[in-house]
């Protein structure tokens, strides 16, 4: 097959979406010819480690975080469909709804099918409070050859009109080299809430300092570390600084490459996300043998964490109060963290990448097929 993968830009991007558009072409491109088509600069690079046989088309034309202007659109259409035609794919594989509905655009009258791959649960919409957008994706998605969801629990979230062309492959779950302690403390005997992901609107790290400020005193041997870099760390670092009970206690490191060296060396991990597709970062947490906790209210944080079986969920969402809740009687239970921790590898053994892989070239080939 020769597979044409699309992101508007993975330009030293440290997200999810970018890591597992990465890890899906580097799988696929020992028996398929496999492209990647960005928005990105002549210069960009990645930062996730992308192999040799895939080959990286950056459009270049205007800003990929920018509205594009008309001139910009039309300039683009020119480019891809020479760039299309040139690599003939057989299936083009979208990332995100904005890249569909702009490779519709791009691609129209060329034959060739689309798939819609969402990285994000249908709620994504009522936090962005859009109907509008609602309605122009799900509108879109009737002309992609196959949608792939998450979670099959999502693919009833969307209008009954879209739910037969659905494909469910979640995301690939490494097992872990290295093991997480939760039972065992860390330098000087100090213990490590570990949370990973964008500094952003979404991950919504915000309410978890609010929490763990609820938390600090009760537990003074304890530290708070947020992995990931974003727009929001301005914020954050300025609500750090109304907290001067938190000083050296809360730390934000920035995107790290290692980071399953984070997860090891945690001893308890926290996802308080608004909304999530299938959260990478806390499938990766339990699979290094962490206890989790995340909001029941998160779509794709319930489909991971089993309440007293590898974790804990704070009710509702955005709430600190919960949070604190939730995060209490484990951060003070040393032996109910081993053992939910040991739970926790278990519980997501079932997304071995060598079957998401598998899943992956099926639909693919059922979309030429048809």
């Amino acid at each position: 097959m020769r597979l044409l993968f699309v992101a508007r830009a993975i330009d030293q991007m440290a997200g999810g979406v970018e890591r597992m558009v990465i890890s899906i072409m580097n799988a696929l491109s020992p028996d398929h010819g496999v492209s990647l088509l960005t928005w990105d600069s002549d210069h960009a690079t990645a930062f996730y480690p992308m192999a040799a046989g895939v080959s990286w088309h950056r459009l270049d034309i205007g800003d990929p975080r920018v509205k594009a202007s008309v001139g910009t659109i039309l300039a683009r259409t020119a480019k891809v469909r020479r760039l299309v035609k040139d690599i003939a794919p057989d299936v083009i594989i979208c990332f995100q709804g904005g890249s569909f509905r702009s490779m519709q655009l791009y691609t129209a009258g060329l034959g060739i099918p689309l798939v819609a791959a969402e990285r994000t649960s249908p709620s994504l919409y009522d936090h962005a409070n859009s109907r509008r957008l609602r309605f122009i994706e799900h509108q879109s998605f009737r002309f992609a050859r196959r949608i792939t969801i998450q979670f099959e629990r999502y693919r009833d979230l969307y209008p009954a009109y879209l739910r037969a062309r659905m494909e469910t492959i979640p995301n690939s779950v490494l097992q872990a080299a290295h093991l997480a302690r939760p039972d065992a403390a860390g330098a000087e005997g100090r213990w490590c809430l570990l949370s990973v992901g964008r500094l952003g609107y979404q991950k919504n790290f915000s309410v978890l300092i609010d929490a763990f400020a609820g938390l600090a005193e009760r537990f003074p041997d304890w530290d708070l570390r947020i992995v990931g870099e974003g727009e929001d760390r301005g914020a954050l670092e300025a609500q750090l600084a109304r907290l001067p009970e938190l000083k050296g206690r809360v730390s934000l490191p920035g995107a790290i490459s290692e980071v399953e060296q984070e997860y090891a060396a945690a001893h308890l991990f926290c996802l308080p996300s608004r909304w999530e597709g299938f959260p990478n970062a806390l499938a990766e947490a339990l699979a290094h043998g962490l206890p989790a906790v995340g909001f029941a209210g998160c779509d794709g944080v319930p489909d991971l964490i089993m309440p007293g079986k590898n974790g804990a969920l704070a009710t509702g969402n955005r709430d600190a109060a919960a949070l604190v809740d939730a995060l209490a009687p484990l951060m003070a239970d040393t032996a109910k963290r081993a053992a939910l921790g040991r739970n926790a590898v278990a519980s997501v053994a079932g997304y071995r990448p060598e079957e998401i892989y598998r899943l992956w070239e099926k639909v693919l080939r059922e979309c030429i097929a048809r």
